[in-house]
């Protein structure tokens, strides 16, 4: 069986074509995996970034009983400066997160206003990490809505 990718590989796979724009880190949820790749398609970025995509996203790697999940987002993150140049990080976290019930408490998500202001911290909080170990890498943070509307943080 042949399959079609929806988004093909650039032609020109040489050092310099193969550069990335940013790398999007985001949730597992399966309600937006979809979503997320919409939203970069509307900005312009479709098939022009790398994911690594963790259980809560930013929750995820702020989460202190998952060290390794820490760790894995630092070696990725380093390691797509490397390969692709990448030149911003998005960090894409969403509303009623399981990982963030785990994480924070069952009642995370209860007040909308409450679950904003959890997302921001954490992720205000590894985007100032982000400034101080890999400097002149921009940071956008980004907080999605089950029907996949986005409220930018930054």
């Amino acid at each position: 069986m042949n399959l079609r990718l929806a988004h093909p590989q650039p032609a020109d796979t040489n050092s310099s074509a193969h550069q990335a724009e940013a790398l999007v880190l985001s949730c597992m949820d399966f309600r937006l995996i979809g979503a997320v790749a919409d939203y970069m398609d509307t900005r312009g970025l479709a098939g022009r970034y790398d994911h690594i995509i963790l259980a809560g996203g930013a929750m995820g790697v702020m989460a202190k009983d998952h060290p390794d999940w820490d760790r894995t987002f630092w070696q990725h993150l380093s390691l797509a400066r490397k390969l692709h140049g990448i030149k911003r990080l998005i960090l894409i976290d969403h509303r009623d997160c399981g990982a963030c019930k785990m994480f924070v408490g069952p009642d995370c998500a209860d007040d909308p206003d409450g679950e904003l202001v959890t997302h921001m911290r954490v992720m205000e909080a590894l985007a100032d990490d982000v400034r101080t170990r890999e400097p002149g890498l921009e940071v956008e943070l980004i907080l999605m809505d089950l029907d996949g509307t986005v409220t930018s943080l930054s």
